[in-house]
């Protein structure tokens, strides 16, 4: 059995070769972003966040072949959360537009529905994607090439303001998600604060760590009961307040800046 510290490692390396032998001369370059690359990576509560850069488009026997490659060789040394992954065209990101075309695209999130309907997946899992804008940001500051040319010679800069708007879109319905989602929400709200304040680029543990440094003291029960929770999920989950979820993301939005648009 491959042991814990080295099943990434091994997970990468198949990444590699297994793309590159479906892909063949279509594939430009596979490129590594999301907490991988911001240093809060965990295997045990993380994804695996991806770019797949490609000449053409891919027929529907080639994303076939590359979901096949994907659950069979590469998911069972998945993080806990999966792996997540673009393919997106060359010809995309060397002109950057908001939002970003993609060609395919999946996630742990989309697993049950791949299973039950694969080929209408394949057939219908193509299109835009405005988070693709904080995900190449990341990429193009701190992201690391894991086959293919530099990242300056794939990816054109992201405009500060599709970023943003990508952040924003995220949070926009936080006042409603914090109760849903709240590790998710009072740690993402963190670290789009930590941007508009700082100019910093986080990630999710990133961002509550932030907080808890610069944020009132009222609120540090809720930051740490995120950053515990997304830190350590095989605890016993966290029990929140929730009228201080309330009162925190009405804060927090308000201190973003678009808790009007919200009322």
């Amino acid at each position: 059995m491959i042991k814990l510290l080295e099943r990434t490692l091994e997970l990468l390396r198949r990444l590699k070769s297994t793309y590159s032998k479906t892909l063949g001369q279509n594939l430009v370059g596979i490129y590594l972003h999301g907490s991988y690359v911001l240093g809060s990576y965990q295997e045990q509560v993380s994804d695996l966040d991806y770019i797949v850069i490609v000449k053409r488009p891919l027929k529907l026997a080639e994303k076939q072949a590359l979901m096949t490659q994907t659950l069979t060789k590469l998911w069972p040394l998945a993080p806990a959360k999966g792996l997540e992954f673009h393919v997106l065209l060359l010809a995309d990101t060397l002109h950057f537009q908001q939002p970003l075309p993609f060609d395919f695209h999946f996630s742990k999130m989309h697993y049950a529905e791949y299973l039950a309907r694969p080929q209408a997946y394949l057939a219908q899992m193509h299109g835009t994607d405005p988070d693709l804008a904080a995900h190449l940001t990341i990429l193009t500051t701190t992201g690391q090439v894991l086959l293919g040319p530099a990242i300056a010679n794939v990816f054109a800069p992201v405009p500060s303001e599709d970023y943003w708007a990508s952040l924003v879109f995220d949070i926009a319905d936080a006042r409603q998600t914090i109760h849903e989602t709240p590790t998710y929400t009072v740690l993402n709200l963190c670290r789009v604060l930590a941007y508009r304040t700082d100019g910093l680029i986080l990630s999710k543990a990133g961002g509550g760590q932030w907080g808890l440094t610069h944020l009132q003291r009222q609120y540090w029960p809720v930051m740490q009961h995120a950053l515990t929770a997304y830190q350590s999920p095989a605890a016993k989950p966290p029990k929140y307040d929730q009228a201080q979820l309330t009162a925190f993301a009405s804060w927090m939005l308000a201190k973003i800046g678009i808790a009007e648009s919200l009322t």
